[in-house]
This record gives structure tokens, C-alpha cells and sequence, in this order.
């Protein structure tokens, strides 16, 4: 390929000699004026082989290995929101690029469940939520987990772990889930439920009960699990995250407290890939997504400045030698 560009390069010189154009000759060979000039201003030179700016600095290098050596389980993306939380941002495909170089990237594997298997716009807190109910293992028995998520800031509201499931916890979740906001039963505007078709959010004592507090309760589609999908996304995360893990709880206390434990740190500290890797409680707190792109950015602008600051550093400080020799 080379020396094809050298024949280009020296037909074009020796015919514009003659008086003929750049495009008239090229156009005899079938080579483009953009390719031509590429060559020409390119041929013979090197890129500067110096350490780009956006290489991963020792530092960040070492902060992705400390999060991996604490966290063996977990993968580039999970690192990646760990590391924000310390106000680096990394991208994970870097993160990804170092753990490979390490030999620590492991195939995600989803875990089988223990048991056989059996649309809307938000932009504020506390507009709209959602509820559902998953079964697990209480002493060998089934039992359910019940919950309200928050469809704007993914926050669990309320949970509890119930022998079967029916309108009067429905009832109990939902006002649960009210004293947790401080929101009041007399509340003019209280957020909206969105619920499955099944008989418990169907019932007439549930719609009578909506009706009298003067909220909506809102129904998902027939087949139709987008309607209420962050709800049917978090039970994922919980089932793979925690309930498959332990398989089965003793008893319905320390079923309450393990998940209680697990939500606590899905609110306050678990980074959330939907909201940019930042908490569920922050974006709660925040209630502004305009903010936290704000917030993200400045971490991004902070952590180029810094790899750039670092391998400046690099490039003076070999500078000043020469062969190996100080000057």
C-alpha cells in the first residue's frame, strides 16, 4: 500500500510539471482529491508516541484494583459507580480494559430462581409509584415480598414480607409508604399506584379505599410488564442481588431484617446504572435530574483535568532525562 501511494504522489508531481491539474490526474488513476492530500501531508511522519491524556493514570489504576480487591464479585460497571461515589469518574470501558489486562473480567452468570417460575412520564419525587409482590422462602413456605418504589428517583418507599398477600396489605403498603414521605392522609395530591391486575389492587374494598384518600390506583396493561417496569426491573435485582442467594429464609424476622438490610443499601449506597450510577436516596434528596447531570459533568470535567495534570508531570519530569542520564 506504501509504495502504491508513492506511485500516486510521484505521478501527480511529474504531471503537474507538464501543466496538468491535481484532479485531472487523480481522476486518470481513480484516486480522491481528500485521499491524495491525506497522503501527502501524512507521508513519512509519526504520531507522537507519548502517553495520551486519556490513558488511565497509576492512581486510577490502583483505585479500580483496591474496589476489586475488596469486592471480588463485583464487574466493571458496579466499580465504575463505586468509584463515583468516591467523585472519580471512569469510564467502564476503561475500567473493563483494565481488569481484562488483569485477568479479573468473570462472565456474568444469572442465577436460576430455587423454585419454578410461576406507560406514564415522571419528573418529580413522590408523582408516581409503583407496587407488586414477589413470592420467597419463609421456613420452607411460601411467603411474599411486598413493596412501593418510587417511579422518578427508583427509592423504596415501603416494604414488608407477608404470609399471602391481600387488599388489606395492599391498603397497609400504600399508607406505609405515605408516613415514610410525611406525606398526610388529608393530602390534597398524593402520588399515584401503579398495579398488576391481580385480585388484591382489583378488589372493591382496594378501589373504595383509593377513592377515599382521593388517590389514583392506576392499572398495568393485560401482558403488558412495561407498565409497571421498574417495579418488575427491581424485583430482578433483588431476586439475583439477595433472595436467590439465600434461598430460604428461617423465619419471617430475620426475612424482614436481611432484606431490610439489602434495601438500605439499594437506597443509600448500591450505584444505580439508570440514574447515572448515583444512589436512589441522592436523586430522592436532590429531586432535580438537571442537577445531577450538572453534578456528573463536573465529576467528568474534574477527573480529565487530573489524568491531564498527571501525565503532564510524566512527560516533564522525562524530560530532564536523556538516556537514562539526568542532564
Amino acid at each position: 500500500m506504501a509504495s502504491q501511494k508513492q506511485a500516486v504522489l510521484g505521478l501527480v508531481e511529474s504531471h503537474r510539471g507538464e501543466g496538468r491539474s491535481v484532479s485531472e490526474v487523480l481522476g486518470t488513476v481513480g484516486v480522491a482529491r481528500s485521499s491524495y492530500y491525506r497522503w501527502k501531508k501524512g507521508e513519512g511522519e509519526k504520531k507522537d508516541e507519548r502517553p495520551s491524556s486519556y490513558e488511565l493514570t497509576v492512581e486510577e489504576r490502583q483505585m479500580i484494583e483496591a474496589v476489586k480487591e475488596s469486592h471480588p464479585e463485583y464487574r466493571h460497571r458496579r466499580i465504575q459507580g463505586m468509584l463515583q461515589q468516591q467523585g472519580v469518574y471512569l469510564s467502564a470501558s476503561a475500567i473493563y480494559g483494565h481488569l481484562k489486562e488483569l485477568g479479573q473480567v468473570e462472565p456474568y452468570d444469572r442465577r436460576a430462581a430455587p423454585w419454578k417460575t410461576a406507560r406514564y412520564e415522571v419528573w418529580r419525587r413522590n408523582l408516581m409509584w409503583g407496587s407488586d409482590w414477589s413470592k420467597l422462602s419463609v421456613g420452607g413456605i411460601r411467603w411474599y415480598l411486598l413493596t412501593v418504589i418510587d417511579f422518578f428517583s427508583r427509592l423504596l418507599i415501603a416494604y414488608d414480607v407477608v404470609p399471602t398477600v391481600h387488599a388489606g396489605y395492599v391498603k397497609a403498603i400504600y399508607q406505609a409508604g405515605l408516613s415514610s414521605q410525611g406525606i398526610s392522609l388529608h393530602s390534597e395530591t398524593k402520588p399515584e399506584l401503579r398495579v398488576d391486575r391481580g385480585s388484591p389492587n382489583t378488589s372493591g374494598v382496594t378501589q373504595e379505599f383509593f377513592e377515599s384518600l382521593g388517590a389514583e390506583l392506576s392499572f398495568a396493561r393485560v401482558r403488558r410488564p412495561t407498565d409497571n417496569a421498574l417495579t418488575e426491573r427491581f424485583y430482578g435485582t433483588v431476586k439475583q442481588e439477595e433472595i436467590y442467594l439465600v434461598g430460604n429464609y428461617p423465619d419471617a424476622q430475620s426475612a424482614r431484617e436481611e432484606l431490610g438490610r439489602y434495601i438500605e443499601s439499594y437506597n443509600q449506597s448500591r450505584p444505580h446504572q439508570a440514574l447515572f450510577n448515583f444512589t436512589p436516596a441522592h436523586v430522592h434528596q436532590l429531586n432535580n435530574k438537571s442537577v445531577l447531570m450538572v453534578e456528573l459533568n463536573e465529576m467528568k470535567r474534574k477527573t480529565r483535568e487530573k489524568r491531564k495534570a498527571y501525565w503532564a508531570e510524566q512527560q516533564n519530569q522525562s524530560s530532564v532525562y536523556r538516556g537514562g542520564i539526568p542532564r
